[in-house]
């Protein structure tokens, strides 16, 4: 027999009012008595430091206590430095900056998704103290080894970074331990160039007159819509998906333009100024819900609006989408970037920098909610010079020189 197993016959009970899964006992191994609780499909269990039966009576049922307050989210920081009582922390103080408008909503539905799918699982039984470099390697390592990307291992990384930062500001750990560094190289989407764009909406045509079927929903003149309208507002496709009519306003004055204020955005929520086009598109669109008897009014979702589920709506956008580039045997950048229907914004941005006029990059980033250091490095990235020959050739123009007559009276 192991010298940590129980003896068999000082396994006891705690008594009256005590689950018979709470127990004292001894082991070969030390002269204390030993706790042992069963909860959740795990067992814990603690020295209590004693040879006092009746003191590690008193022990076990403090034991028995705090393992309810733990499972409750009650107990205090202050009592517990374990990891996961620490991440329940975060997300409740989160949960508070949320509601008072500090943070984006979503924070803590991406945050908890993460910590309980793979952080908590990890890191569960461990306490903050015993958490260093090898053990953040080590997790580093196995979400690798299930194909996460990068970028995804990195934002798992912030998460842990935020529960250290809020055991350190309670005096549960005297350090932040080290952190694994991930290398992320920036792999930006492909996009399409005027050829491929007009090749995209032609074969979309085509596709709506053969009256193509994708997934039991028919490819309609709402696809075409969509990615012109797209092109045109410079529109995230989650921006696409939540966007209903309310959100839309027709300014039809000196310029003509829609201005598009969504309810929450990934970035800061300003507004968008789209293309001039964009404004006919949108009427069209609004006529075809009509003809179609969908729902059209100002609170109603401005693409599939007959989808209620919205995460299917988008699900629905892209899986015809896909099957148009399919078509179109544009899936693939010529340099090897993948498109999705993300490319659409890619290209919006794109066109303005090799179509448009002096437009300077912080108006074009704050137009497309994003900025100037994200459109260098993703957006546009596939721009060359070439793109804008006659911006590389154009001369200033020379002050014509001074008459004789405008010089005396300058010296007089």
């Amino acid at each position: 027999m192991h010298r940590t197993v129980p003896l068999r016959e000082t396994i006891t009970g705690i008594g009256r009012g005590y689950p018979d899964k709470l127990v004292i006992f001894k082991i070969a191994a030390s002269p204390f008595w030993w706790c042992r609780y069963y909860t959740q499909k795990r067992i814990l269990k603690k020295s209590t430091k004693t040879e006092d039966k009746r003191i590690a009576t008193e022990f076990a049922k403090r034991f028995y206590e705090d393992i309810l307050l733990r499972e409750r989210n009650q107990l205090p920081l202050a009592v517990s430095n374990s990891f996961e009582r620490c991440a329940r922390e975060l997300l409740r103080e989160q949960d508070q900056l949320i509601a008072r408008g500090e943070r984006n909503p979503k924070l803590n539905l991406n945050d908890r998704q993460k910590l309980e799918k793979d952080i908590l699982p990890y890191f569960k039984d461990h306490s903050l103290k015993d958490i260093g470099y090898k053990h953040l390697n080590d997790f580093v390592t196995q979400l690798s080894a299930r194909g996460l990307k990068p970028t995804s291992i990195k934002v798992h990384l912030n998460v842990i970074h935020k529960i250290f930062n809020l055991a350190l500001r309670e005096n549960l750990i005297d350090r932040l331990p080290p952190m694994p560094k991930v290398k992320i190289s920036d792999s930006p989407r492909g996009w399409f160039n005027e050829q491929e764009y007009d090749k995209l909406r032609k074969t979309t045509q085509t596709l709506i007159k053969e009256k193509t079927v994708i997934r039991a929903h028919q490819v309609t003149d709402e696809m075409r819509f969509l990615i012109t309208f797209v092109v045109n507002t410079f529109l995230r496709p989650s921006d696409v998906k939540n966007l209903r009519n309310r959100n839309i306003q027709i300014v039809d004055g000196e310029q003509k333009y829609l201005r598009i204020q969504t309810d929450q955005s990934k970035t800061i929520n300003s507004a968008i100024i789209s293309m001039e086009v964009a404004v006919e598109i949108y009427k069209d669109l609004i006529e075809f819900q009509k003809k179609n008897n969908r729902p059209y009014s100002k609170n109603d979702f401005v693409f599939f609006p007959h989808l209620p589920n919205r995460d299917f709506a988008l699900q629905t956008m892209r899986r015809q989408f896909d099957a148009i580039l399919e078509s179109c045997e544009l899936k693939t950048a010529s340099t090897g970037e993948p498109r999705t229907l993300y490319s659409l914004r890619h290209s919006a941005i794109m066109f303005r920098l090799t179509k448009g006029g002096d437009i300077d990059l912080l108006t074009l980033a704050r137009n497309a909610r994003t900025s100037v250091d994200m459109i260098e490095r993703f957006y546009a990235r596939p721009l060359q010079a070439e793109m804008n020959v006659d911006k590389i050739q154009s001369m200033r123009r020379s002050k014509p020189a001074p008459t004789k007559t405008a010089t005396r009276k300058k010296s007089s």
